[in-house]
């Protein structure tokens, strides 16, 4: 029915037909007409085909209609990505969304003509035509009333328009001020508002976990399984038996372990090296969840549907149920383990030579965190690694330093970006925000992984078969050119067109005060990694071939891989068609994209609750703080210690009056002629911290000093 529809629309002369009248002319007969009405919203979805007026159907003009996913931005305006080539980015402004919502899958129009600015981020104008597909239906909000109706105010980051409330099902009764969870209507057309039922009572501001649970209807995220799932989860067995090892690699022997964070609720990679004549063999050894999961399964449906786990700032969202993710493929310590291994023979120059694949079975000796290993390294007098793998840890040590020295050498970006960590009380209670540590040790790990993923980017790269790849590509000319005038704020004028301009630039202020706000400015410049089934370039590491493969547990891609090798490696038939794995991998990176998000927006949350008993505490500062942005209204800062962004409001730089020279990164006050620049280091004071708006405001230490000093010489004079 595909392929002679179509056939159908695209015979010259071919004028739209309706529904009805398409069945009809493919002599579609009645009881398969709910087929044909499929077959239209799926094809409508893949962006194949076009609705137009009047529910007219026809193939979409290459040249006019788009097939696209929106990306709402915070000032009301969008981003939409093309499917065809997710590189390819359309501004669409506030008026011209026609009822679009983040996440909405949609038919764009190029309107053709560039942006007049920075605010409408100098890309193609376009307009939304029609909403093909709202996989996002579900938001969570505060349900209020006004004389006449119930309606929603949506508590989503990226929806800004209240939902006019129909009525409500499961039971629920509307309770104002509630925050509740809408299941809104269908797309109806560009001028409709929203509309929806509430589905869920999510209580009142005073119930513990609120902000989560918030957190997760907007992302559409569930914690809990589906019985089917979980019943289909435990029937895979823990123990493993001789039947599991037919066929295998008898590895359990060999002296392996894990190495992950402390707080790790799984653990899907462990490592072995053993010394060979030409150097060292590498093993990487990855959980086998392939054996564990059969593809159609409810487990693989589910683990499909949710594409990741998603690691929030006090809960944990699990791509598989936690029977499997936790026990039956977790490769914990001292327990007998089924794994799919890869072993790189790597010379002493740190070259691979040449690698080899295969099912086995391991027995990791102990399980190591990063916290543990950095201080290892740094005070070996006062270890607590276990004596049996230290001398495999140094040499591992040694191996990953020169592999990465390589890796640097060959153009791998070298942009040394802090992460941020907030640590929770028992309660939930955030109780300090603190820069990740244990660089070392990460890179260890990092770099032997990122050896495994080539080896298997380069086995599947090598044969006529369908694959995943992990992709980055080189910044657009648009970005290039954005990326040098942000270095030129920042006082480095040099030309930047390649990953050697780039890697010059990184080295020479390495250890620098500038050095995290110029990573920053190349960051923000950079395309973002996706999955593809095409063969492209990894821009960020430097690799021509590139997968992922070493994370089954946790990142649905990977298990693709397993996969496809596996059957490749079997000479069996494809488990997946050339079209399956493209449709896997753009729907990946969606839930990849969601679950970063997700988990931004956690993190901030509790940064903000720590940061406002801080202030509630009078504990406001001073704190070290670097300007990493100029707007209209202020100076955005963020703390060097917590990386905690903010605003400095204008109001609050000092008694001038101050010029915005946003282009070149700088507010100057114009009698007193101070000067604030992007890169400048600040010391500042809490001022605000407005938890529902999530938004902090500081002060500039010694005005909020002399403006405090000054009310209270007021407050003396009046008593």
């Amino acid at each position: 029915m595909e392929s002679s529809l179509i056939a159908l629309l695209a015979q010259p002369g071919y004028q739209p037909l309706k529904q009805h009248e398409l069945a009809s002319a493919l002599h579609v007969k009645t009881r398969a007409r709910a087929e044909l009405r499929a077959l239209l919203r799926r094809l409508e979805r893949e962006g194949r085909i076009v609705c137009l007026r009047k529910n007219r159907w026809a193939l979409p003009d290459a040249g006019r209609f788009i097939a696209a996913r929106i990306s709402a931005l915070p000032n009301g305006g969008a981003i939409a990505a093309s499917d065809e080539d997710p590189s390819r980015e359309f501004f669409i402004g506030r008026a011209h969304l026609g009822g679009a919502l983040h996440g909405d899958r949609v038919l764009i129009e190029t309107i053709r003509r560039r942006g007049r600015g920075r605010d409408e981020y100098d890309r193609e104008e376009a307009r939304v035509v029609r909403v093909t597909e709202r996989p996002n239906r579900r938001i969570a909000g505060v349900l209020l009333r006004n004389r006449y109706y119930w309606y929603v105010v949506p508590e989503h980051p990226r929806i800004q328009e209240n939902v006019h409330i129909t009525g409500a099902r499961n039971g629920v009764e509307l309770t104002e001020r509630h925050h509740v969870t809408v299941e809104l209507e269908p797309w109806s057309g560009p001028n409709q508002g929203l509309r929806g039922e509430v589905i869920e009572d999510l209580g009142d501001d005073r119930d513990p976990g609120l902000a989560v649970r918030i957190l997760l209807r907007n992302r559409q995220l569930s914690v809990e399984f589906e019985s089917d799932v979980e019943a289909a989860a435990r029937a895979a067995r823990a123990v493993v038996t001789e039947e599991d090892l037919r066929g295998r690699d008898d590895c359990r022997a060999l002296l392996t372990f894990t190495i992950d964070p402390e707080d790790a609720r799984d653990f899907d990679d462990a490592i072995s090296l053993t010394q060979v004549d030409e150097g060292w063999e590498v093993g990487v050894h990855i959980a086998d969840v392939s054996h564990f999961v059969p593809i159609g399964s409810p487990v693989d449906r589910e683990a499909a549907r949710r594409g990741n786990s998603v690691y929030l700032t006090g809960s944990f969202v699990p791509m598989l149920p936690p029977y499997l993710t936790s026990d039956v493929c977790s490769l914990k310590p001292h327990c007998d383990r089924l794994t799919y291994s890869v072993w790189i023979t790597v010379d002493r120059e740190g070259r691979a030579l040449r690698h080899r694949v295969a099912p086995a079975a391991i027995h990791s000796r102990c399980r190591l965190d990063y916290d543990q290993v950095q201080r290892h390294f740094d005070q070996p007098s006062a270890t607590t690694v276990p004596k049996a793998v230290r001398e495999p840890l140094a040499a591992m040590w040694d191996l990953a330093r020169l592999l990465r020295a390589r890796r640097m050498e060959a153009g791998a970006l070298d942009l040394s970006m802090p992460e941020v960590k907030c640590i929770l009380d028992a309660r939930g209670k955030p109780i300090a925000v603190r820069r990740q540590t244990a660089v070392e040790a990460y890179h260890l790990v990092e770099e032997f992984m990122l050896l495994a993923n080539v080896a298997v980017a380069e086995r599947i790269a090598a044969r006529r078969m369908p694959a995943l790849y992990r992709i980055h590509e080189e910044p657009s000319p648009d970005q290039w050119e954005a990326m040098s005038a942000a270095l030129a704020q920042l006082g480095i004028r040099r030309p930047v067109r390649n990953r050697r301009d780039i890697n010059r630039i990184c080295a020479d202020v390495a250890g620098t005060p500038p050095e995290y706000i110029i990573n920053l400015a190349i960051l923000r410049n950079l395309k973002r990694a996706l999955y593809s089934d095409r063969l492209a370039e990894h821009f960020g590491l430097g690799f021509p071939r590139y997968t992922h493969f070493t994370s089954p547990i946790r990142r649905y891609p990977d298990l693709i891989v397993h996969r496809l090798l596996k059957a490749a490696e079997a000479k069996a038939r494809m488990p997946y068609r050339h079209d399956d794995v493209r449709r896997l991998a753009a729907h990946c990176s969606e839930t990849e994209r969601n679950a970063d998000e997700a988990e931004q927006e956690s993190l901030r949350q509790k940064c903000i609750e720590f940061y406002a008993e801080r202030l509630n505490a009078g504990d406001i500062g001073p704190h070290d703080a670097i300007v990493t942005g100029v707007l209209p209204r202020g100076l955005l800062v963020e703390l060097v210690e917590s990386l905690q962004r903010g605003l400095i409001p204008i109001n609050d730089l000092g008694d001038d009056h101050f010029v915005i020279l946003a282009d070149e990164g700088l507010i100057l006050g114009r009698h007193s002629h101070r000067r604030f620049r992007i890169g400048d280091l600040l010391r500042v004071e809490l001022c605000r911290v407005d938890e529902r708006k999530q938004r902090i405001d500081f002060a500039l230490a010694d005005e909020h000093a002399a403006r405090s000093d000054a009310r209270e010489r007021r407050r003396q004079r009046i008593k």
